[in-house]
This record gives structure tokens, C-alpha cells and sequence, in this order.
């Protein structure tokens, strides 16, 4: 319904009418006064039409008023009416690749369940889309936003894990321990339950996890059966980005081994001996030409994903989402698509709903947008079209691509989550540099493995 529009002058031809008014009635008091001294008998009293008596004013509903004749007012003006207040407007922060604008499946499927969810609640839904990192991305611009403009902030936001971290650490997101018991559902993976907890506090509902998997260019309904060991054998290529910071597969393969994390953040240590299995294992691959010298120029999972898809490799590591946007958007059967191999253990991070809104009405709105976007039929239909893996188990469960489903399930029931921002921060660079040391400068495993634990104390 449009506002009604006040005119301001309304007011002054309302106080000229009332003046007029009160004049016509003394002069028709003092005509009548005159009539009934004359006589006493008022049976042949004319009628007369008082000036005052007229019916009531009648109301319309137009958006504005027209210009016809205004009848005259009673003396009492009917109130004003309420004028009806604006939807709210939640404010929704995405991925710039979750646009729900786009032309894909996943983004006609967002886009619908989130016009549902407006015309539900009678509310608006505003998409601001961000870089997922670096500037101008998600966290970058939260941070900004909280310091400069607190009420651009909004209300809620989708982060990856890491970031939610320092968010939470800068108090920019809002515990959701009091607020909402979602996460106490049976139906999550192990690993996404842990990306929700920041220091044993709930701040964050799991969306989507993309843990690191094993992939074969093998043709068939029927992988061969293999894990990480396998990496390092005869007749294989392996392909990863042994330059990269985070030094993912190095950690991987470190806890696949059986090694364990000492000491206190961020100052953890790693245990000599498994480590040396690690480097061991690499610099095996590296002598019978399993592993390429090429993988020391690669810093990210994209550059080794780019030269596997070009036959460089029958075997690469890489984050899932590389394999499943592949099949998401494939034209071919999944049988001529790279196949993921079943491993015992991995590492996976993802991606979950923050709340920033401060309004306790806006907070329960934004939850309730939150958990209905987790919903496991939407989840598992979204997933699968947008090529990430579901943090729940029924909506995993429910995917149509029978190829990828045990495997996955498989992979997210044993995957465990990657560590925090500061062990990641100690760990990850010594990590990288025993590596290199191995694969690029032929350092022994065992040589290796002693410089990266002097880098530790």
C-alpha cells in the first residue's frame, strides 16, 4: 500500500472553514431566538437546514487526492490513518561465486529458496556478493564495515572456517550458543561439527566442507582400491603443489602416518620420527619420477588441477570442489570424468553461516534464513548442482550421482578438520620448507626432517 501524503496547508483552510462555520451559527441562533418570542406555537415552524448538520465525511483509499470540491468538515476530523511500515531488510553476504543472479542450476535453485523464505516472512532480502579472500573480500570488508560503518554490516554472512576464526576472535560475528541448537543434530560430519566451534563456542551452522581428496584419471564403474601410499608407487604420476603455503598434503600425509601435534598453540610441535615417513615417502616418488620436478613451481591446488586435467598425471591431490565442479558441469558421462579414490583419512575445511546482526528481531530472522538454507533436501540438490560437498549426512545421502555418493561418504565420514589459523600459522611454513628441501635441493628426509624441528624450538 502507498503512503498517504500529507498536504501541510490543509490546516490553515480547515481554521478559515471552523471561523466561518462558527459565524453562520450565531446568525442562525439569533433567527431562530427571534421566530419562538413571536409565538408559542411551533407546529408551523418552517424547517430549516442548519448549517452544522451534515453527514459524515467519507473516506477513500487513493494514493493521492483528487482535485474535486471538498465537502465541509465535521467538528470532529477523523484521526489520521496509521501509516504501514516498510518490510525489514535482511542483509545477505555471499561468495561472488553464489551469485544467485547467475545462470546455473545452483544459482536458480538459491534464488528460489530465498524468494520463498522473503514471501514467507514478508521481509526483503538484499545480496551484497564479495571475493571469498584477499581485498575487498569477505572478512576484508567485514572488518572495514565494523570499524567505519557499523550499519553496513550484515546480517548474515557465509565465511570459510578460517576466516570465521579471526572474525570471531574481533568479535565481528555473534555467538550462536544461546541462540540457536541446530548444531546439536546427529546429522552432521564429524569434521564439520568441529568448523563450527571457535575455542569450544558455537559460531558458525556448517554449509558445504571441500575436503582434500585422492583422484585417478581411471575410466569405469570400479576405482581401484588405494591411499596415500600409493602416490610414491612405479608406473604412477602424482601431481601436487608442493609450494604451497598451507603445505595441506604434507600435513596430510604427516597425520595419515600417524603423527601427532605437541605443545600449546601457536607453538605446536611434530614428532621427528613420523615426519621423517613423510619426507621418506616423497623423496621416493621423487628418485623412480612418480612425483615430477615440476610440482616445486606450483603454489596452488589449481595449477597442479590444470596440468592433471592436460594427462600430465594418472593420480593428483586436490580440494574436491575442483573434482566436483567438473562433474556439475560436464557434458560427457561420468565415466570419462577423473575418478575419486577411497582413502581411510583426510583434512577438510569449508564453509559456514556467521550472524553479524545486533537487533535480537533481525538476529532470529537471520538464524532462521541460516538453518532453512541447511535444510537437507535444499542442501543436497544445491551441493550437488554448485559442485561442493553437503556438511550433512542425509543430504550427501540423497545425491543423485551414484558414482561420487560412497565414495563421499566414505571421504567426509573419515575426514578430519583442518587445524586452527595459529597451528597452521607455526606448522604449515616448516612444513613447506622440508618439502622443497627433499623434492628440489635432494636434502635427505632425514636432514630435513632435523632442520624443520630447529625451526620449531
Amino acid at each position: 500500500m502507498k503512503p498517504e501524503i500529507v498536504n501541510p496547508n490543509d490546516g490553515l483552510k480547515n481554521a478559515d472553514r471552523s471561523k466561518k462555520k462558527s459565524s453562520s451559527r450565531r446568525r442562525a441562533l439569533s433567527l431562530l431566538f427571534a421566530l419562538l418570542a413571536l409565538t408559542s406555537c411551533s407546529s408551523w415552524l418552517p424547517q430549516v437546514d442548519f448549517p452544522w448538520q451534515q453527514g459524515e465525511p467519507v473516506t477513500t483509499e487513493t494514493a493521492l487526492p483528487a482535485p474535486t470540491e471538498t465537502p465541509e468538515l465535521s467538528d470532529e476530523s477523523p484521526a489520521a490513518p496509521t501509516p504501514q511500515a516498510a518490510p525489514v531488510e535482511l542483509v545477505l553476504w555471499l561468495p561472488a561465486e553464489m551469485d544467485p543472479a547467475g545462470e546455473s542450476q545452483a544459482a536458480a535453485l538459491l534464488q528460489a529458496r530465498l524468494s520463498t523464505f522473503a514471501e514467507t516472512e514478508g521481509i526483503d532480502i538484499t545480496i551484497r556478493l564479495k571475493s571469498l579472500s584477499g581485498s575487498g573480500g569477505l572478512l576484508d570488508v567485514l572488518t572495514a564495515a565494523s570499524a567505519a560503518a557499523p550499519q553496513a554490516l550484515p546480517d548474515l554472512i557465509l565465511l570459510p572456517r578460517r576466516d570465521l576464526e579471526t572474525a570471531a576472535l574481533k568479535s565481528l560475528v555473534t555467538p550462536l550458543d544461546p541462540l540457536t541448537s541446530i548444531v546439536d543434530d546427529e546429522d552432521w560430519f564429524p569434521y564439520a561439527l568441529e568448523m563450527s566451534l571457535i575455542q569450544g563456542v558455537v559460531y558458525g551452522i556448517p554449509f558445504v566442507g571441500d575436503p582434500l581428496a585422492l583422484i585417478a584419471r581411471v575410466a569405469g564403474e570400479n576405482p581401484p582400491q588405494a591411499d596415500w601410499q600409493t602416490i610414491a608407487a612405479p608406473g604412477n604420476t602424482f601431481l601436487f603443489p608442493a609450494d604451497d603455503s598451507q603445505a595441506l598434503l604434507p600435513l596430510m600425509l604427516y597425520l595419515n602416518f600417524g603423527g601427532a601435534l605437541s605443545g600449546s598453540q601457536p607453538r605446536a610441535s611434530l614428532d621427528e620420527e613420523t615426519l621423517v615417513k613423510m619426507l621418506s615417502l616423497l623423496a621416493e616418488g621423487r628418485q623412480n619420477g612418480s612425483i615430477p620436478a615440476d610440482v616445486v613451481q606450483w603454489q596452488t591446488y589449481q595449477q597442479s588441477w590444470e596440468a592433471f586435467l592436460n594427462d600430465e598425471a594418472s593420480l593428483t591431490a586436490a580440494p574436491l570442489s575442483l573434482l566436483l565442479k567438473e562433474y556439475a558441469q560436464a557434458q560427457e558421462q561420468p565415466a570419462a570424468l577423473p575418478t575419486l579414490l577411497e582413502t581411510s583419512f583426510t583434512l577438510s575445511s569449508g564453509w559456514v553461516w556467521a550472524l553479524s546482526a545486533q537487533d535480537a528481531s533481525r538476529q532470529a530472522l537471520a538464524l532462521n534464513l541460516a538453518e532453512y538454507l541447511v535444510e537437507p533436501g535444499f542442501l543436497s540438490s544445491w551441493s550437488e548442482a554448485f559442485g561442493r560437498v553437503p556438511a550433512r549426512l542425509s543430504a550427501l545421502e540423497s545425491w543423485q550421482n551414484t558414482t561420487l555418493r560412497a565414495p563421499l561418504l566414505k571421504q567426509s565420514l573419515s575426514a578430519r578438520f583442518l587445524l586452527g589459523n595459529e597451528v597452521m600459522t607455526s606448522i604449515s611454513p616448516v612444513l613447506r620448507s622440508a618439502v622443497l628441501a627433499v623434492l628440489r635441493d635432494n636434502v635427505t628426509p632425514e636432514e630435513a626432517a632435523k632442520q624443520a624441528m630447529e625451526s620449531l624450538k
